[in-house]
């Protein structure tokens, strides 16, 4: 007799698999692949771009700026993917270099076998359920943010560039990968190499590989990764815009000045770039951030698959989940974005909780 199996958790695969379904690790292994030829691409053009070839969205804002770099890597990385998956669905930050058509001079041949027998590292909590083997390739969207930090690539603060590639299944972030074009420079000086992905898998844990310059990329060793444990400090990042400060002021009143929690103060870091904000979340070098509403579903799907993976946080400012579709006019965080380092689940909600007092966040929700 045949025995079916209902799951309930939303990632759990269905026992019969149609022609749309699609491998689990190697569409992981596919994006970072891509994300290091997207990272490649950034690197190499660096210097023209931010020399010659800068066009800005607005004129004079290096916030806006839009280089070579973001559109050519981005071709790069779209049609690779499409020559590979011709039915993937794509949404990207850069739309008019998005059209879901290959340019075969940018196609790079991805390879779907670099985590076969990969050794993960676990951080999450144990009732994060195994992710299912095979996706169904019509509940797949990848989100592709080709050089999230434009502006700090503009202004040459380039550690904080990264190249987001992250793969929403079932509306939730399953997996991602961020490349780091522009390690630091000790871990140039340590490792020799010029490129490094780090990648998540819910459910299986995280890694990294670096690519030295042959090309070829190979497992690294992640930096210490800390979770929160109560009595730490709290570190709270954001970026240096006046649009994020009243948030920051509501964490201060919370973490630091608020003496009937038994909180040991908190530190505010300055963090350049959305993607490396959350990505400094996961390894637990902050415990808190806290993006505005500039942020869009490209510069959080990668990350927030990392930052899951070791049993993180991320929300928008009323605890909710984010949002993650392909319609257009709903592709920003417009409630702002919340996440949280492992372990630091009550301090996530009692900041949820006095954003929810506020009145001028409580206008966002309108």
């Amino acid at each position: 007799m045949q025995h079916t199996h209902t799951h309930t958790h939303k990632f759990l695969p269905t026992l019969i698999y149609t022609m749309q379904s699609i491998n689990t690790l190697e569409l992981l292994s596919t994006l970072i692949d891509a994300t290091h030829h997207g990272s490649t691409t950034i690197q190499t053009l660096c210097n023209e771009a931010r020399s010659n070839t800068i066009q800005f969205k607005e004129e004079g804002d290096a916030r806006s700026a839009m280089t070579i770099a973001d559109t050519t890597a981005q071709a790069v990385i779209v049609s690779s993917l499409l020559h590979k998956y011709p039915n993937l669905n794509i949404v990207g930050e850069e739309d008019e270099s998005v059209a879901q058509v290959v340019d075969p001079e940018k196609v790079r041949d991805l390879k779907g076998e670099l985590l076969q027998k990969f050794d993960w590292f676990v951080g999450g909590s144990p009732e994060i359920p195994q992710p299912p083997m095979e996706l169904d390739l019509t509940e797949v969207i990848v989100y592709v943010d080709p050089l999230d930090g434009t502006r700090e690539f503009v202004e040459g603060r380039l550690e904080n560039v990264q190249c987001l590639i992250g793969c929403v299944y079932r509306g939730i972030p399953l997996l991602g990968a961020v490349g780091l074009p522009f390690p630091s420079l000790e871990s140039k000086e340590e490792n020799g190499h010029v490129i490094e992905v780090v990648f998540g898998l819910v459910g299986k844990g995280i890694g990294k590989m670096i690519s030295t310059k042959n090309g070829n990329l190979s497992k690294s060793p992640l930096p210490n990764i800390k979770p929160y444990t109560s009595g730490d400090t709290i570190y709270v990042s954001s970026g240096d815009s006046s649009k994020v400060k009243p948030t920051v002021t509501l964490a201060e009143n919370i973490f630091h000045s608020d003496k009937t929690k038994n909180y040991n103060g908190m530190t505010h870091q300055i963090i350049g770039a959305s993607g490396n904000k959350m990505l400094q979340v996961s390894y637990g070098s902050s415990t808190i951030s806290l993006q505005g509403t500039g942020t869009s579903l490209w510069d959080t799907a990668a990350p927030s698959a990392i930052l899951f993976a070791l049993g993180g946080k991320v929300t928008d400012y009323f605890g909710n989940d984010l949002v993650y579709g392909t319609n257009k006019g709903q592709l920003g965080n417009k409630r702002g974005v919340i996440s949280s380092a492992p372990g630091a689940k009550g301090i996530h909600l009692d900041m949820v909780e006095a954003m929810g007092k506020d009145d001028g966040i409580l206008s966002l929700r309108d």
